[in-house]
């Protein structure tokens, strides 16, 4: 079970389900540019410092499945701080581009930390399904700007693939998982901890 925490303090070596989504509501996503600009730069501040499992961007928000490291409380540049890096960043870029000004994103970004490593696997669908929940995907093994076809593929990934398989028991057990749970992605019962935060 995730900690029912919403704003939980980063520590090492933890499993983190990390979201945020656009001031009042606000697309955060508005061309593929966006989408690839913001894994591109989160690949150069955040990805060094902790295992990443599981993302998947939609134009409103985020989500994100990592595991900091056991050294980042003694790093010179933390993990908050360079999660931080990558925000102003992507707020940076939108801002110049959609000519507007003010804060991108949400005051705080949300980080949920799951205790449990039997839970990961429904975390993992549960963010790969999240473009079905908010009405922005119909089918979301087709959907581009998440990890679940990169997971399935063969390509270089700085994703922990290999790890997520595990945890389904392979690659057929991790399809035959998202597809046979059948419960409606707009409730998803105990994993629908984001719906007071972010609604499209």
């Amino acid at each position: 079970m995730p900690s029912k925490k919403l704003k939980t303090p980063l520590r090492p070596d933890r499993y983190y389900h990390i979201y945020n989504r656009g001031n009042n509501k606000e697309k955060i996503f508005y061309h593929s540019g966006d989408y690839f600009s913001f894994l591109a730069k989160y690949k150069e501040y955040v990805a060094p410092y902790v295992r990443t499992y599981s993302f998947c961007l939609i134009p409103n928000h985020f989500h994100l499945l990592i595991k900091t490291g056991y050294e980042f409380e003694s790093a010179q540049m933390s993990i908050p701080n360079q999660l931080r890096k990558l925000f102003i960043c992507h707020a940076q870029r939108i801002n110049s581009m959609q000519r507007r000004t003010g804060g991108l994103f949400t005051k705080s970004y949300q980080r949920i930390e799951i205790k449990e490593e039997a839970y990961l696997t429904q975390v993992v669908n549960y963010i790969h399904k999240n473009p079905v929940k908010h009405g922005v995907e119909r089918n979301f093994e087709k959907y581009i700007y998440s990890s679940y076809k990169i997971i399935l593929s063969d390509s270089e990934t700085l994703l922990a693939r290999d790890e997520v398989l595990d945890w389904f028991g392979g690659k057929q057990a991790f399809i035959d998982f998202h597809y046979n749970d059948l419960t409606d992605p707009k409730t998803f019962g105990l994993l629908n901890l984001e719906e007071n935060e972010i609604k499209t």
